[in-house]
């Protein structure tokens, strides 16, 4: 039997808290992700907690400006 190729599109299960880092089941901690995106995410983000990829971005691409990052989302997601 032929195996049937990956859809990209596809949704699949996303887990917001990693499972692999204590992240539970519930519907809460579940994002359906494109298969393709799902990749992307893991492939820039790793196993990364939300918390870390917060802290990744704000030190290494954002040049520790949280405070201007901050300011520009509370201002009704201008930017």
């Amino acid at each position: 039997m032929a195996k049937k190729k990956k859809s990209y599109q596809a949704k699949t299960n996303h887990h917001i808290i990693p499972k692999s880092r204590g992240g539970p089941s519930n519907l809460e901690n579940i994002a359906r992700l494109a298969g393709r995106d799902h990749e992307f995410y893991h492939a820039l983000f790793y196993n990364k907690t939300p918390t870390e990829i917060i802290e990744y971005l704000v030190e290494d691409c954002w040049n520790g400006q949280w405070d201007y990052v901050k300011e520009a989302y509370n201002n009704n997601n201008k930017y």
